[in-house]
């Protein structure tokens, strides 16, 4: 595999806008912000996205697969299926109920409490 290709911090910044049938693969992309954006259908896989902002986005159908996801920031954040297993997400930020997502990958059983 090739080296991930970097991009200077700060470059990449997407604000209420629509980035989907997109691809990120491999991109170094630490501190990036995609915030209030239509982001289906994108392939983040092996992206490094290290303290990004990606709040209040919708990531219906989009793939993190070994993507670096350390202290970003998915508040508000929809429909992303990131597998905690996969994925680094130390520190990252989510918001409930949709962080319950992230629990589906784990072969475990979700009981309502009411």
């Amino acid at each position: 595999m090739a080296p991930p290709r970097k991009i200077a911090s700060g470059l990449l910044r997407f604000e209420e806008c629509t980035l989907s049938h997109s691809t990120f693969i491999g991109l170094t992309l630490p501190k990036s912000i995609i915030t209030k954006c239509t982001v289906k259908n994108v392939d983040f896989r092996e992206a490094d996205l290290t303290e990004a902002n990606m709040s209040y986005t919708d990531f219906s159908e989009s793939l993190f697969d070994r993507t670096n996801l350390t202290a970003a920031d998915f508040s508000f954040a929809t429909n992303y299926m990131i597998d905690p297993g996969l994925n680094p997400i130390r520190k990252a930020k989510f918001t409930l109920p949709e962080a319950i997502s992230l629990l589906y990958c784990m072969d475990i059983q979700l009981i309502d409490g009411d």
